[in-house]
């Protein structure tokens, strides 16, 4: 019987042979960009910053602009189009009879088949117009790392390709009120190149839409098809008012080979013109914002590195660290995500404790203030709300009296404090986190379980996180909710010690046994050896199968025998797709692949993450299967499962594997990279010294993690199988039950690899340098490597070769230091070398 490594190897390698994907995947300085035909992308991405959040649609056009302050889209779609003067044969009568005479504007049509580029900090549309001119438009929001304006970008740069000049006229269109009242005054300022638009309403709101190079003609108008479609030049009026929609022209002459350049910026405050206008002006210069997002965008994602034999789940890593960042803005509360980007501004709780869990690692601060935040709403009996509004902290607990907030906040708090070791947060979150404890053990009932009294159904019966099932009631003593009150309180227990609180360490550690004892005895169904769903509150238990029996497991309550029944029965076809894990079984009768948020039977990734999490012990091969299996739906066929590449979707439909919630999910990111780093490299964060025990799958060779935030310090490490074992290369301090050679000084960044598929790090003593190679390629081949400035020139250097393939170390001989400054290693496909030089 093949083992569940096997079934999941062959599910994934029928896939890998599945029609030729249409994504490309491409390295632009150190980072891994998407790029497929502008046929197969059916959205957009979506981008945001500390103040603007917003979406695109396939065809490239921003979809609308979101205020994080106002908390609604205060634009709508803006579009770009591409015209040239003709004498229309069609409309030849009404030309001659027009008061401008003949001579009307052509909308040129794309020819053939673009490219869309896709990279962590903008989305790229490259296209040919009919006529040979040759357009690439770049859509972005800036992005420095600190209070970045609601502004938005789209860059225009224009190349004829002909033997002959030619005339093209740019216009945009800028649907002026997105989600706002419809009474729009419209001015045009031709100081700034802008229409400037508010509302009446509020004049308070107000945008500014310009072209800073200068703009030719322009329009506001009730007439949307006239705006972004005019068959004229625009005639400078702006006297309308309503639903009004701007437009811009600009003209540009372009010689044979001549390139041009047209940016359209977006700004908008909530603070009236004078605000409006210092931000249009501080952020006109398009080029200069691109390239300074970018740089924050390497800046961002530099923490947490993860690199493995497995590209996909290298590129998983990347992209979720850059997920993560696109949806954190700053509210008028403070710094937030909320459930839904650029649609709703409610921060939820159990989404704030799973983030944290991800986001620990790459941005720790962040971290800190949703936490704090979480504990000043806190309610005063300690339960911990269900969502907080990010502008009013208006909150909401459903009348709920347990919730799986409440558990969620203690253990989330509890990660944080042991990865970061912040002393104020430590005093703040503390009491808050005790209190939550309490919280919990005040609603046990006589047989010690964590009791849910609600009769209601939906968010109002339902206390843990599949909460918006409508007619559906889940209460009583709930399995999710227990388990996690367990971890809870053995949380609490061990932040209690580290603090020095012997006597609440030894209270909570004692009532953690108790309510582990009690879930045993009272929820686990004898019939098959799991869990029941709840113990409803007419006292009936219901032992539906659902993927919640993954939170015992992550929450550790199970012993090694239900881990395996557990494991092994979600594993099964009728709950595990290509896509990852289904909510429900697709035999259940309630199975419902397509609705219900994907509760009852869709496919959520990031609880394929818990269930890899939930595996990690008795099958890290299958672990490790479980993200590449969720991410690669992200990105192998964008067209036909709906999805953006890079983007973490919501949801797929149980059964044809489509995106069918939200295109950019805050929640989904943060668990894939927690799942990597706690998960196979063995991150074990504690009070104190951090401790790795990796658990690698048995086909990977080597993995390598760099500028891992820990307690104030950045770790790196590469990791490498022998024959005898794992062995850590490292200039950190960090416990590990493997050897670990740990050299004085990290100098990874003086090595250079000359190719894309060779991850490196680099260690030295005064006299002794060791390099780790890891391939990512599937094949054997030789791997440029430049050492840079690392080498005495005049001194000779003793090297020494380890490779995976061969399993030896090889002596090849003493080398002057400028006969090693360009290196080429051949390394098996997955595989590794080490080199080691001795000065001598």
């Amino acid at each position: 019987m093949p083992s569940q490594t096997e079934v999941a190897a062959r599910i994934l390698q029928a896939a890998r042979h599945e029609d030729e994907h249409p994504v490309t995947r491409v390295r632009d300085d150190g980072l891994v960009v998407y790029e497929l035909p502008d046929t197969e992308l059916p959205h957009g991405s979506s981008l945001g910053n500390a103040h603007g959040f917003a979406t695109s649609k396939g065809t490239g056009a921003m979809e609308g602009l979101f205020s994080i302050d106002l908390g609604r889209r205060v634009t709508g779609t803006l579009v770009v189009n591409y015209f040239a003067e003709y004498t229309d044969l069609s409309h030849l009568a009404q030309e001659e009879a027009h008061p401008a005479g003949t001579g009307t504007l052509v909308r040129l049509e794309q020819a053939g088949v673009g490219r869309f580029r896709l990279h962590p900090a903008y989305q790229r549309h490259t296209f040919a117009l009919t006529g040979e001119l040759l357009v690439e438009e770049t859509f972005f929001l800036p992005r420095s790392g600190g209070d970045d304006p609601c502004v938005a970008y789209r860059m225009v740069r224009l190349t004829n390709r002909t033997a002959r000049p030619l005339v093209v006229a740019v216009v945009g269109a800028l649907h002026l009120p997105g989600d706002t009242e419809l009474d729009i005054r419209a001015e045009y300022h031709p100081r700034h190149g802008a229409l400037l638009a508010w509302n009446e309403s509020h004049p308070e709101w107000v945008r500014l839409f310009g072209c800073p190079s200068g703009v030719d003609a322009h329009l506001a108008t009730a007439d949307l098809e006239r705006a972004w479609h005019p068959y004229r030049p625009l005639p400078d009026t702006t006297t309308e008012r309503g639903d009004l929609t701007g437009a811009l022209q600009v003209v540009r002459f372009l010689r044979p080979g001549e390139e041009a350049e047209v940016a359209f910026v977006v700004a908008f405050s909530p603070q009236g013109l004078a605000e409006a206008e210092r931000l249009y002006l501080a952020h006109r210069n398009a080029a200069d914002a691109l390239r300074r997002t970018v740089a924050c965008c390497h800046a961002e994602l530099a923490p947490a590195q993860v690199t493995t034999p497995d590209p996909i789940v290298n590129e998983g890593a990347q992209w979720a660290k850059a997920n993560m960042l696109r949806v954190l803005a700053h509210y008028p509360t403070g710094l937030a995500f909320t459930n839904e980007p650029g649609v709703s501004s409610h921060v939820v709780a159990r989404d704030v404790a799973w983030f944290v869990y991800g986001c620990d690692f790459v941005s720790p601060a962040a971290c800190c203030r949703m936490l704090h935040l979480l504990a000043e709403t806190q309610y005063p009996d300690g339960k911990v709300v269900e969502y907080y509004d990010a502008r009013t902290l208006q909150t909401e607990d459903y009348g709920l009296n347990v919730n799986d907030a409440t558990p969620l906040f203690v253990m989330a708090a509890g990660h944080h404090l042991k990865t970061t070791g912040h002393a104020p947060c430590a005093a703040h979150l503390y009491p808050a986190m005790a209190r939550a404890a309490e919280a919990l053990l005040s609603q046990r009932d006589e047989r010690g379980l964590v009791y849910c009294t609600a009769r209601e159904t939906g968010e109002r019966g339902i206390c843990g996180w599949r909460n918006v099932m409508p007619n559906v009631r889940i209460s009583g003593a709930v399995t999710e909710v227990n388990s996690e009150a367990y971890a809870a309180l053995r949380t609490v227990a061990d932040t209690a010690r580290a603090l020095g609180h012997a006597d609440d360490a030894g209270r909570f550690d004692a009532a953690a046994e108790a309510l582990r004892d009690a879930i045993e005895r009272h929820l686990k169904n004898p019939d098959n050896g799991l869990y029941y769903l709840h113990l409803d509150v007419d006292g009936r238990p219901r032992s539906q199968v659902t993927a919640d029996l993954v939170f015992p497991l992550i929450c550790g309550v199970t012993d090694e025998e239900t881990t395996r029944l557990i494991s092994e029965r979600l594993n099964h076809p009728d709950f595990m797709t290509e896509a990852g894990l289904r909510t429900l079984s697709e035999l259940d009768p309630q199975y419902t692949p397509d609705r219900l948020v994907g509760l009852q039977g869709g496919v959520w990734p990031g609880v394929t993450w818990w269930y890899a999490m939930s595996c990690l012990h008795s099958d890290p091969g299958l672990m490790v299967e479980a993200l590449r299996r969720s991410y690669s739906q992200y990105v192998r066929d964008p067209r036909r499962y709906n999805t953006v590449p890079g983007q973490f979707s919501e949801w797929f439909d149980g059964e044809a594997l489509q995106n069918r919630g939200m295109r950019l999910s805050p929640w989904e990111p943060p668990r894939f990279l927690w799942a990597l780093l706690e998960g196979a490299m063995g991150i074990q964060p504690a009070f104190g010294n951090l401790r790795v025990a990796p658990l690698l799958p048995f086909h990977w060779k080597w993995a390598q993690v760099r500028h891992l935030p820990y307690r104030g310090e950045h770790l790196s490490w590469f990791l490498a199988r022998y024959p005898d074992g794992l062995r850590f290369y490292t200039s950190d301090t960090f416990a590990s039950d493997h050897p670990v050679e740990q050299l004085r000084a990290d100098i990874t960044d003086g090595i250079t690899p000359a190719g894309g598929e060779l991850s490196v790090a680099a260690f030295a003593d005064p006299d002794r340098i060791v390099v780790c190679l890891g391939s990512m390629s599937e094949v054997k081949g030789p791997h440029p490597v430049l050492i840079q400035r690392l080498l005495d020139n005049a001194r000779r250097y003793q090297v020494e070769l380890y490779s995976s393939e061969v399993g030896r170390w090889t002596r090849l001989g003493a080398y002057r230091g400028s006969a090693l400054e360009r290196l080429s290693v051949d390394i098996e496909g997955g595989g590794f070398a080490i080199l080691r030089l001795q000065a001598t």
